[in-house]
């Protein structure tokens, strides 16, 4: 028999008010229940720091693998069969859906294709990209700053590393927003899931002429080297396809939530915009500290590989586990002054995960969202809100609906 504590704990964790603001939620699971039952979506969550910190450094006995199944089961009953390519994709092993061996091999083959080399030869690209999005803003008062500048940025950045057409870019947002939000949620819905069916096969039917170009001639571009063989390996079609979908909304929603969450926690915080202004050289610990404080990624989901205990919790093996980044990044145990934004704060988060699965497009977005705020800064450096954001009801990736702003005078730059 559940008490009347934890039926409330349910009600919050499934309230619109959870997405608006999780973070007192957060710190009440931490204080009364930091391993803890929800039944409405019939898994573990796991809010401290140390817990959530343990299933991501322990694939041994949290499992990534197994977990998409289950969430797919969540669905109604024979409504499976109409998504064939939904099934598919999330049947076909990709880095955030494996465990080893499998996953050693499929990192060995995607890191080389995110060197340090080829993500910094990036920069400049970048820089001009953000400077020709900004330029038309220069004319608006009031400017919306996710559907204006912070969701086609990163689309735009990720149909480029595969070498598709810029204008593919309008496109690439619309298809990952389909991904996030099927994704997003506690249990899937039929609704969101036939979106997702149709934009996985939109997908597909553009990579697939990029994939044969590319093995035909290649270019100097991401999708170069994930068709190339390294050492007698390379990713097979399905691999290839199931990986692309994975880079595109990974990359895309992470770093256009980093950069409109962060922009946000700038504005409400002017004595740290003001600091960040007087001093430049703090942007790449500020996006640090963003990372931490208003993290794109809030949770993961892993499966228990065999009993064990975990807050002394007794987790069954099979169960479905959700370790919430967001709270662990905001536990008082391990930040002094957690809900506070301090960018000279050091540097230190779990936001890119940990271990084997740490994020592999860190570094991308550790090279994109400084450019593009620090872009953002120089050209109107009298930003302020122009109403209240709004926040997507998504429980996995934390990010803003709208996020207007009015603007001051602009002045020039170089980027």
């Amino acid at each position: 028999m559940r008490s009347a504590g934890a039926a409330t704990l349910d009600e919050l964790l499934t309230s619109p008010s959870f997405v608006a603001d999780p973070y007192p939620v957060y710190a009440r699971l931490r204080e009364e229940a930091p391993v803890y039952w929800c039944d409405p979506w019939e898994q573990w969550i796991v809010t401290r720091h140390a817990d959530v910190e343990e299933i991501l450094k322990s694939p041994d006995r949290f499992s990534s693998s197994g977990w998409e199944a289950r969430f797919l089961g969540l669905l109604p009953d024979g409504f499976r069969e109409q998504l064939p390519r939904v099934v598919g994709h999330y049947e076909t092993p990709v880095l955030s859906n494996t465990d080893p061996p499998d996953h050693r091999r499929l990192r060995t083959l995607v890191v080389k294709s995110f060197t340090p080399r080829v993500l910094k030869g990036m920069a400049p690209a970048i820089e001009r990209l953000v400077d020709e999005m900004l330029t038309p803003l220069e004319s608006q008062d009031e400017i919306e700053m996710i559907s204006e500048f912070a969701y086609p940025l990163p689309a735009t950045v990720i149909a480029q590393l595969l070498g598709a057409p810029v204008e593919s870019g309008e496109d690439y947002s619309r298809w990952s927003a389909d991904v996030v939000a099927f994704v997003g949620t506690g249990s899937p819905d039929a609704g969101r899931s036939e979106r997702l069916e149709a934009s996985l096969g939109a997908f597909r039917a553009h990579l697939e002429p990029l994939l044969r170009e590319r093995r035909e001639r290649p270019r100097q571009d991401l999708l170069s080297h994930l068709v190339a063989d390294h050492d007698g390996d390379s990713l097979t079609d399905r691999e290839l396809v199931a990986t692309c979908v994975t880079l595109l909304f990974a990359g895309h929603e992470t770093t256009a939530n980093l950069i409109v969450n962060g922009l946000l926690s700038l504005l409400r915080n002017p004595e740290q915009l003001a600091l960040l202004q007087e001093r430049p050289e703090l942007m790449a610990a500020a996006v640090e500290e963003m990372l931490r404080f208003e993290g794109p990624v809030q949770r993961v989901r892993r499966v228990a590989t065999e009993d064990l205990e975990l807050g002394d919790r007794a987790i069954r093996r099979g169960d479905s586990v959700m370790g919430f980044i967001g709270a662990a990044n905001r536990d008082p145990s391990v930040f002094e002054a957690p809900d506070r934004f301090d960018i000279t704060r050091e540097p230190s988060h779990l936001a890119f995960g940990k271990g084997i699965h740490f994020c592999v497009g860190a570094g991308l977005s550790r090279i994109e969202a400084p450019i593009a705020l620090a872009a953002v800064l120089a050209r109107f450096p009298d930003l302020e809100l122009a109403g209240e954001p709004v926040w997507k009801p998504n429980i996995t990736f934390r990010g803003l609906e709208r996020l207007a702003v009015r603007r001051g005078h602009p002045r020039s730059m170089d980027v």
